[in-house]
């Protein structure tokens, strides 16, 4: 019988590795090869590791601490290894779901094949379920924080089995430890507490098992120690002012980060939070998921009761909490109990499958029946990879090179000696990434990143230049970028550089900007372009453009110059594509056309100009492409030139390259 069993587990751990692998190939296939916008944090999460920094509340010292051992990969850039951490974290919370799956199927509640199909099942649909898939291929904490609950899980698992106290310290250390990858992983206390309860009550009579389970939990959340000894490390103004130096400051730092969004929503609105919510599970398992959950929940209940309080207060507690809690990327909060969720699934599944299994065994011969309940088993597994189908060209993210193809650009274009304004907090890490990382172009000041607090001369040491609008810069609630009037908020913002189109919920910011007192020279009296167009667009014309004939190297930068006439102020708004593919989209004269008319010259028999150089994508393919415009609310696409673009370099070594 032993014999029999260490086979059985050497299967499970077996497919499990194999379900990991699978998953891992999935997310390097689809994995974002750099910096990427499609976390707010994602930025900062990619450089804080290498400079073992202070990230941003409740701080992450696990997280940074993993992903410093990333770094030190030999291959990619530093942006590059910590998405591939998340692919691998991702991977393994995977593999740890199927086993956690199998450990609660023991043998006798339903046939070995039963068993190792509905948890592949589960195990799937979770992995290649769109949010958390999305989390799979960024840097974030999401991912790491899924592997250290599912092994957590694991480890609670393996007490209940061995009943050994040094088993629990084991857990506990695991567990205070994944508070450093998601502070919210304390929500689950209650659940493990009533288990514990249910499981050996006996237990906590013993002073050994109390002393295990305090020192090992002490242990893992000792990590917070690293908090006030990384705090000179922060830069971004506002969490300077909170630096979690005292006991307040770093309760404020910690428990207590983002008061704003926590219960922010009134009683009588819980009704609605609840509907968000089933909306979300809904798009990550379907209608048939969320049927197969509820199953398993009654299944669970009947069949493992312990496991079922186990699972349910660590459900309930973690959704009532993020219910209420306002933020806009509200799904990735709900990643741990998709987990538990895919569990429930594994177990309404497995009922599924043993119910059509008695009906086959009753009206079937033995040998018939026992080959359907295999056919039954395949069907299942081969049903849990339709997300990856489904999902697989929502969440690829390979190539997402917008954000280092920009800065790539931005590096090449800026003279020496000048300044660079971004954004402080998160949020400017796309620019910190470079200096942080590769110490890129020294001799550009950027005034957002030392720690002290920046004056006018700090700012005005050459010329300046932006990537965050101006009205952004001197407003009192924004992140950090420079104190309040440290600027004028008259100078000109002339558009140098644009970058490619970003589809995140966070606004489009890469665009350079040149800032002076000085007015473009926005509207002229004539113009010879080197192509003449004069194609009409209501009351705009578009008279001509100057486009290079040279070829180009993907990833670098066209050298665009658009001619207009218009007739009257009214907005309009035009997108440039390569092909099919946008390359950007902006008002027509980048926001300052109101202005300049008013103050400098009027639109009456003048020709706006446009000019401004535009980023080629690394990811464009060699070969001859065709520029087009469109205006917004027209059907009509206009081609206005073609661009040839050579491939001489790979796009990673490009940046590599321009870093150093």
């Amino acid at each position: 019988m032993t014999e029999i069993l260490n086979r059985l587990k050497r299967t499970d751990l077996f497919l499990s590795l194999a379900l990991a692998i699978l998953a891992f190939l999935a997310y390097l296939a689809t994995l974002t090869p750099g910096l990427s916008y499609q976390s707010p944090d994602g930025n900062e999460l990619a450089t804080i590791p290498y400079v073992l920094g202070l990230a941003h509340p409740p701080g992450y010292p696990l997280y940074t601490w993993l992903g410093k051992i990333f770094t030190w990969l030999p291959f990619g850039d530093v942006a590059y290894r910590m998405n591939l951490m998340s692919a691998i974290c991702a991977a393994c919370a995977v593999a740890g779901l199927y086993l956690i799956v199998c450990m609660l199927l023991q043998p006798g509640v339903a046939s070995p094949a039963t068993r190792r199909a509905g948890a592949a099942f589960a195990a799937l649909i979770l992995a290649f379920s769109p949010t958390f898939w999305s989390q799979a291929v960024i840097a974030e904490v999401y991912a790491a924080n899924a592997a250290m609950i599912v092994i957590s899980l694991l480890l609670l698992l393996r007490w209940e089995r061995m009943r050994r106290d040094r088993d629990f310290f084991l857990f506990a250390l695991v567990y205070g430890l994944s508070l450093g990858t998601h502070i919210s992983n304390l929500g689950f206390a209650p659940g493990i507490a009533l288990y514990v309860l249910l499981t050996e009550r006996s237990a906590l009579k013993r002073p050994s098992w109390w002393v295990a389970a305090a020192a090992g939990f002490s242990l893992g959340a000792a990590q917070y120690l690293w908090l006030p000894l990384r705090a000179a490390a922060l830069s971004e103004q506002g969490l300077l002012r909170n630096a979690p130096l005292s006991l307040k400051e770093f309760y404020d730092y910690t428990l207590g980060a983002f008061p704003q969004l926590k219960f922010a929503f009134e009683p009588s609105e819980l009704p609605d939070r609840v509907v968000v919510y089933i909306y979300l599970l809904w798009n990550q398992f379907g209608l048939f998921g969320v049927l197969l959950g509820v199953t398993g929940l009654f299944t669970l209940l009947y069949r493992r009761t312990r496991h079922y309080y186990l699972l349910m207060g660590m459900y309930l507690v973690h959704t009532w909490f993020f219910i209420q809690y306002r933020a806009f990327d509200l799904e990735v909060f709900f990643i741990p109990v998709h987990i538990l969720w895919a569990i429930f699934i594994a177990f309404g599944m497995v009922e599924v499958m043993r119910i059509i299994e008695n009906w086959l065994r009753r009206f079937s011969a033995r040998q018939v029946a026992k080959a359907a309940g295999w056919a039954l088993a395949c069907v299942v597994v081969a049903t849990g990879f339709y997300p990856l189908t489904e999902n697989f060209s929502s969440s690829d993210r390979s190539d997402d090179v917008n954000t280092n193809d920009f800065y790539a650009n931005v590096w090449e274009y800026l003279p020496e000696n000048s300044t660079l304004l971004s954004q402080g907090g998160v949020m400017g890490y796309d620019a910190f990434y470079w200096r942080l990382v590769y110490d890129t172009r020294p001799d550009v000041v950027l005034p957002a990143l030392p720690t002290h607090t920046p004056s006018l001369a700090d700012v005005q040491t050459g010329e300046l230049f932006s990537t965050t609008p101006l009205n952004g810069i001197n407003q009192s609630r924004n992140p950090g970028a420079l104190p309040k009037d440290v600027l004028p908020t008259d100078l000109w913002q002339t558009p140098l550089l644009v970058g490619n189109v970003v589809v995140t919920r966070t606004r489009n910011r890469l665009v350079l900007y040149r800032l002076s007192r000085e007015a473009p020279n926005l509207v002229v009296e004539a113009a010879q372009p080197n192509l003449e167009i004069h194609a009409e667009f209501g009351n705009l014309t578009l008279l001509g453009a100057d486009i290079p004939a040279e070829p180009l190297e993907s990833g670098a930068r066209l050298h665009l110059a658009l001619y207009w006439t218009l007739q009257s102020l009214e907005p309009v708004t035009l997108t440039t594509y390569l092909d099919q593919q946008p390359l950007e989209t902006h008002d027509l004269g980048f926001g300052n056309l109101p202005r300049y008319t008013a103050e400098i010259r009027p639109l009456t028999d003048g020709v706006i100009v446009e000019d401004y150089w535009l980023v080629v994508p690394s990811t464009v393919q060699p070969g001859s492409h065709t520029l087009n415009i469109q205006i917004q609310g027209s059907t009509v696409s206009l081609e206005i030139g073609s661009v040839e673009v050579m491939n001489e370099e790979e796009t990673m070594e490009r940046w590599l390259r321009i870093a150093n």
